[in-house]
C-alpha cells in the first residue's frame, strides 16, 4: 500500500481508477497499525482494489477533504465516488462484503 502526503495525487488515484481503498491513520496508534496488517492481508485478496495510506499528521489537508475526525478510518471508492467508509471499530467481515461486492458490479 502506497503513502501518499499530496492531496491531488489522492484525487488523481480515486479519479483514474475504478476501486480505491483510502487508510487514513495516525502514527501512534497500535489500533491503526493492527487495523492496517490485517486490511493489507485483506487487499491481497482483491487485487483490482487499489490501496491508499494517509498519515493524519503529515497530511492533515488530505484527512479534513475527507471529513475523518477519528483514526483508522477506511473510505472505499469505486469509481470515484465514496461508497462505503468506517472509522475507529472496523469491522473486517462487513468490509470483505463491500470489497467481494465492488469488485463483482465492475467485472
Amino acid at each position: 500500500m502506497k503513502q501518499y502526503e499530496n492531496p491531488s495525487d489522492v484525487h488523481e488515484l480515486i479519479a483514474s481508477k475504478e476501486l480505491v481503498l483510502v487508510f487514513i491513520k495516525t502514527s501512534q496508534c497500535g489500533v491503526c497499525d493492527a487495523v492496517l496488517d490485517k486490511t493489507k492481508q485483506l487487499l491481497t485478496h482483491y487485487p483490482e482494489v487499489n490501496g491508499c495510506l494517509v498519515s493524519m499528521e503529515t497530511s492533515p489537508a488530505i484527512a479534513a477533504e475527507f471529513l475523518v475526525f477519528a483514526a483508522p478510518t477506511l473510505l472505499l471508492f469505486a469509481d470515484g465516488r465514496e461508497v462505503y467508509r468506517q472509522s475507529r471499530f472496523i469491522q473486517f467481515a462487513q468490509w470483505e462484503k463491500q470489497l467481494q461486492g465492488w469488485t463483482e458490479s465492475l467485472r
